[in-house]
């Protein structure tokens, strides 16, 4: 509250400052019309932090009373635009399980991935995002090993297919 009543004496500082960018700028070749700009850049931060304090409503939990502790959640902002500060939280589910897939950056293997059935990025991610061994994810997917071994065979020739020749000849593909 003290910054709205001392204005005056906030723009003399201001103003202070500004004389000694000023001499400074000028030593420096800086021209008149740009040493203006600054003025007029450091007289919009004043009022634009002026203006800040003049329409922020404080919260203070120590000004309810009613006798009850201190709350947060009675702060009278929360009451008045209480649903315009929430967001849905997201499921953690939604986070980090396929995250690897937007990671790839090669554009083939991107397009490859997508166009992949929903077990197949299932068992893919079990691979490399959580590590886990083939035989692993065959109890997890309640398959056979021989089963996941001959998925994961039909999916290296699908992606070797799709693969650009740099990185074929990289890998020795």
């Amino acid at each position: 509250m003290g910054y709205i009543n001392n204005y005056g004496y906030n723009r003399k500082k201001m103003e202070i400052e500004f004389t000694k960018i000023a001499a400074i700028c000028r030593e420096d070749g800086v021209s008149e019309e740009n040493i203006e700009a600054i003025h007029r850049q450091m007289l919009d931060d004043l009022n634009n932090e002026r203006r800040f304090y003049r329409h922020t409503q404080p919260y203070d939990g120590m000004r309810f009373t009613d006798g009850d502790e201190v709350d947060e959640g009675r702060s009278p902002l929360l009451d008045k635009f209480g649903e315009r500060l929430s967001v849905q939280q997201a499921e953690i589910c939604e986070w980090g399980k396929m995250a690897w897939i937007d990671d790839i950056d090669t554009p083939e293997i991107a397009v490859w991935l997508k166009s992949l059935k929903e077990d197949d990025i299932f068992m893919l991610t079990l691979l490399v995002a959580d590590g886990m061994k083939q035989r692993e994810v065959a109890k997890v997917l309640e398959k056979h090993d021989s089963a996941i071994s001959r998925k994961m065979k039909r999916l290296r020739e699908s992606l070797t297919k799709v693969l650009p020749e740099a990185l074929k000849n990289r890998l020795g593909i």
